[in-house]
């Protein structure tokens, strides 16, 4: 922070009472230690790679160079100014000091979170809570849309979020921004609807390959839904399914329709009847298309795909839950063109493609990694076509980034 700033800041931190300088070095404190995980990771990521090399003269200068001055909890409190600005800051303890103790409870499920605040469906009706200091700088892996949760009112009628039920579900990934940490997408879903797109932009198996194992991670049942089948015609179909055969083979749903057309949105609204449903798939294969269609009364905005790359156009900004009916809730989530995932072992991963089980049990090695060893039963049923081809070669691929990520 140049000293300009930090000097300007340190003004504002002057004109704090002690109970907004009590919320503010609690959320600092909770930044501080979002960080060091980040750090941690780092640090072992570092010392692996020095591991696999034969001395420290082989480690390069950049690898070398001088850890930044760490910072104290003084400084992450400017930082928590710096991000939220002090009114935000006071907003919140002045809300949360209203409270005093605990009003009565309420009960509801949350829609969407945003910047400081969550909307929370409770008893019909839609209620906008503000998110307290204790969820103010991890409320990306704290907070998800479809948690359960408890909130109460202030006596000027605001509406506080104070405690989170534990999760029965979830699909995650890491932070992007911020290493070590985990972004939920999604909470206590039924069913991941992984939404593909026949054409425009063309399916990726190794996309939905991560999602399916995200899904099985997070304790959800996974939905291939393969949107635009009216973009080609019947015989041309055929030859772009035949790649999905495998996961029907392994005793998956694919459900083919038309968010255009409205073809097959009966068998995709039966498989989602009487569950919590999250759609997650790539950018532009017509997730909230498909929302629209199920709900006309949804109304949610939707985008297009760009005409000369056949990439999709990030339309959805944040999660958000509705009710298409009364037994079926879904999430509509942002398209994403990468998916990490997270907490993943390297020697994990082959037990995600579970038609590999059959065979794993007549490779020559116990701790067989299905790549290079020889005697590999697995390899051999890939040859003879008894696993499909597609999935092994994104098995490698999963297998070869998480390594990397992992090293």
């Amino acid at each position: 922070m140049k000293k300009s700033k930090r000097k300007f800041f340190q003004q504002q931190l002057k004109k704090l009472n002690e109970s907004e300088k009590k919320q503010l070095y609690k959320r600092a404190a909770n930044l501080r230690k979002a960080s060091q995980v980040g750090a941690m990771n780092r640090k072992h990521s570092f010392r692996s790679k020095i591991d696999h090399r034969s001395n420290w003269d082989n480690v390069t200068n950049f690898e070398k160079k001088k850890k930044a001055p760490k910072m104290d909890i003084d400084d992450w409190a400017l930082k928590v100014l710096e991000e939220e600005g002090i009114q935000t800051l006071r907003e919140t303890c002045r809300h949360r000091e209203d409270l005093g103790e605990y009003s009565e409870k309420h009960y509801g499920m949350i829609e969407e979170v945003m910047p400081a605040e969550c909307l929370v469906y409770s008893e019909g009706s839609d209620v906008r809570c503000i998110i307290g200091p204790e969820f103010s700088m991890t409320q990306k892996s704290d907070l998800a849309v479809g948690d359960n949760v408890y909130f109460s009112y202030s006596k000027h009628g605001t509406a506080v979020l104070h405690s989170v039920e534990q999760r029965k579900s979830c699909i995650s990934r890491p932070d992007p921004t911020k290493a070590g940490i985990e972004r939920v997408t999604a909470a206590n879903v039924d069913k991941a609807v992984i939404v593909a797109a026949i054409k425009r932009p063309e399916l990726r198996p190794s996309l939905i390959d991560r999602y399916l194992i995200a899904a099985q991670k997070g304790g959800v049942e996974p939905v291939i839904c393969v949107n635009k089948i009216d973009l080609i015609n019947d015989s041309a179909r055929e030859k772009e399914m035949e790649i999905l055969k495998a996961y029907q083979e392994i005793g998956l749903d694919v459900v083919e329709c038309s968010a255009e057309n409205g073809s097959g949105l009966y068998e995709l609204k039966k498989s989602l009847a009487s569950s919590r449903s999250v759609f997650v798939g790539h950018s532009g294969t017509g997730k909230t298309s498909l929302l629209n269609r199920l709900c006309p009364n949804v109304d949610a905005q939707t985008g297009s795909v760009h005409n000369g790359t056949g990439l999709g156009r990030h339309t959805t900004k944040n999660s958000k839950l509705y009710q298409i009916e009364n037994n079926i809730w879904i999430i509509d989530t942002p398209g994403i063109r990468e998916f990490g995932l997270w907490d993943m072992n390297p020697d994990d991963l082959k037990w995600y493609f579970e038609e590999f089980d059959y065979f794993a049990e007549n490779c020559r090695y116990s701790d067989c990694s299905h790549t290079h060893e020889p005697g590999c039963a697995v390899k051999q049923a890939v040859q003879s076509g008894d696993i499909s081809r597609t999935r092994y070669e994104s098995y490698l691929r999963i297998l070869e980034t998480i390594s990397k990520n992992s090293s």
